[in-house]
C-alpha cells in the first residue's frame, strides 16, 4: 500500500497505545485513553482501521465500536480484549459488527498483517448504506430471496416456522447435506443454523460457507455458547448475529429482517462483500472447515454465484 493508513488506538493504558504505535509506526495513528473522544476523532482524521480495548472504565469497546460503526461506518473495526466475556463477544457481533476480534497478549505479525488487510478493505471497498430497506423494496426482497434454516430440534423448528413462515421463504434442514441440496436449488441470502446439529458440528460448514460466499449473513442460534466458539465464528465465520435460546420472536425477526436487507443491498455492490470476508482457519481453530470432507467444500465452493456471478470474491 503506498499511502499510510489512518488508525485510530482506544485503550485505557498508555502502555498498550505505545506498544501498538510502536508497532504500527509505518502509518499514522491517533491514539487516545478517553472512549468518549473516539467518535469524534474517527471522524476528524477520515480513519482507515479502529482498534479498540473492551474492558475500559467510561464505556465498554463494543459500545465505542457501535457508535462509530454508526457515524463512521468506512472504518473497519478490531476489538481487542485481554479476557474471554462472552457477554462482549456477542455483544462485538450483535452490536458492533465487528471485522475481528484479537486476543491479548496479540502476535505483532499477525496483527500487522490484519491491519493492513482492514485498511485496503476499508480503502478499497464501497460502503452499503444501513441494512433497513423501504418497505417496497423489502418487500420484494423477502419475496425473492430464501432463508434457510439449520436445526435439528422438532420443538425448535416449530418455534422458527411459527416466527418465520409467514413473512419469508424459509426452508428446513436438520442436516448439513440437506441444507447443501437447498442452497444448490434456491437462492439462499440468510442462514440460521445451530453450532450443532445432533451430534453433528456445523461450525465447520458455517465457516466453509462464508469464506466462500461472504454475501450470505449467516444467524447463528446456541444455548450452549462458549467464548471461544463464539470468537472463532466472529473471526473465521464472519456471523451477522448469535442469539442464544430460547428464541425470541423480536429479536428474531429484526435480525432476519436486517439480514435480507444486507444481502439485497450485496446484491445491487457485491464489492462491498469483501468487507464481510472471513479469516483464513487458524492452526488453534477448534472447527476448521479445511477438516470437512473433500467433496462437501467443493460441493460448497461450487454453490450457484447468483449474486456476485463470475466476479465472486
Amino acid at each position: 500500500m503506498s499511502d499510510p493508513l489512518r488508525i485510530l488506538l482506544i485503550d485505557d493504558e498508555e502502555r498498550i497505545l505505545r506498544a501498538l504505535r510502536a508497532l504500527l509506526r509505518e502509518h499514522v495513528t491517533f491514539a487516545t485513553t478517553d472512549p468518549l473522544q473516539a467518535v469524534a476523532l474517527a471522524r476528524q482524521h477520515d480513519v482507515d482501521v479502529v482498534i479498540c480495548d473492551q474492558r475500559m472504565p467510561e464505556k465498554p469497546g463494543i459500545e465505542v465500536l457501535r457508535e462509530i460503526k454508526e457515524s463512521h461506518p468506512r472504518a473497519l473495526r478490531i476489538l481487542l480484549t485481554g479476557y474471554s466475556d462472552l457477554k462482549a463477544v456477542l455483544g462485538s457481533v450483535n452490536e458492533s459488527e465487528v471485522f475481528r476480534f484479537v486476543n491479548k497478549p496479540w502476535n505483532n505479525a499477525e496483527l500487522k498483517a490484519l491491519v493492513t488487510e482492514a485498511g485496503q478493505i476499508a480503502r478499497e471497498a464501497p460502503v452499503i448504506a444501513r441494512d433497513a430497506l423501504p418497505p417496497t423494496e423489502h418487500d420484494r426482497a423477502r419475496s425473492a430471496v430464501g432463508v434457510l434454516v439449520i436445526e435439528s430440534d422438532a420443538a425448535v423448528q416449530q418455534r422458527l416456522r411459527e416466527i418465520l413462515q409467514p413473512y419469508y421463504k424459509v426452508n428446513f434442514a436438520n442436516s448439513a447435506e440437506r441444507a447443501l441440496q437447498i442452497m444448490e436449488q434456491q437462492e439462499t441470502a440468510v442462514v440460521i443454523s445451530e453450532t450443532q446439529a445432533g451430534r453433528n458440528d456445523l461450525t465447520g460448514l458455517l465457516k466453509a460457507l462464508k469464506l466462500h460466499h461472504p454475501h450470505i449473513a449467516t444467524v447463528v442460534l446456541t444455548e450452549r455458547a462458549n467464548a471461544q466458539t463464539a470468537i472463532e465464528l466472529i473471526n473465521e465465520g464472519q456471523v451477522y448475529r448469535m442469539l442464544l435460546k430460547p428464541v425470541r420472536m423480536g429479536t428474531c425477526r429484526l435480525s432476519v429482517d436486517s439480514a435480507i436487507g444486507r444481502y439485497w443491498q450485496l446484491k445491487q455492490n457485491p464489492q462491498a462483500a469483501r468487507r464481510f470476508t472471513a479469516a483464513p482457519p487458524s492452526e488453534h481453530s477448534t472447527t476448521s472447515p479445511l477438516r470437512l470432507p473433500a467433496a462437501l467444500l467443493n460441493r460448497i465452493r461450487s454453490l450457484p454465484g447468483r449474486l456476485l456471478g463470475a466476479a465472486r470474491v
